[in-house]
């Protein structure tokens, strides 16, 4: 019987795995990402900091089935922010921010049915959103607690500690 050769990956490894997973669902590029790291200094500032991007926050409300399809909705300009057009997706949201649908856009299709596909989407307790008005309400700071995906941010400052 063969021996299998099943190397375990080491700590270095562990740390550019997580930094790449989380790039690449925030969908951010290196130079992006690292300068949260700089801004943040714990895993929970860094958290904070990412989930409060505006693209984040449109995927997190379930206005967008995925973060892809948030930044495009940002990107075209379809996102109004206390009633400004706002199409910078990394437009990082404070607490009291109101963000909206833009009126013609409200007809388009993409959020033509967004009353029925957000109907049993729970939001995290940060945001309030009311799918009648297509609102978000920023009330407070994200809690690493309600993060969709676990992700280990001491890991990824570690790393950029070296």
């Amino acid at each position: 019987m063969a021996k299998a050769n099943i190397k375990s990956k080491s700590e270095y490894g562990l740390q550019l795995q997580e930094k790449q997973n989380i790039k690449k669902e925030y969908g951010l590029r290196e130079r992006q990402f690292k300068n949260y790291f700089k801004k943040g200094k714990s895993s929970d500032q860094i958290f904070i900091l990412l989930e409060r991007r505006l693209d984040s926050v449109v995927f997190a409300s379930g206005f967008a089935p995925t973060r892809k399809a948030a930044r495009q909705m940002v990107n075209h300009g379809h996102i109004l922010i206390n009633n400004k057009k706002v199409n910078v997706r990394s437009y990082s949201l404070r607490d009291g921010d109101t963000v909206n649908i833009k009126e013609i856009s409200k007809q388009k299709g993409m959020f033509a049915d967004l009353v029925l596909r957000t109907k049993n989407h729970k939001p995290p307790s940060w945001i309030t959103v009311d799918n009648k008005k297509m609102e978000i309400k920023i009330k407070g700071k994200p809690d690493m607690k309600e993060q969709l995906q676990p992700f280990n941010f001491q890991t990824v400052i570690e790393f950029y500690s070296r």
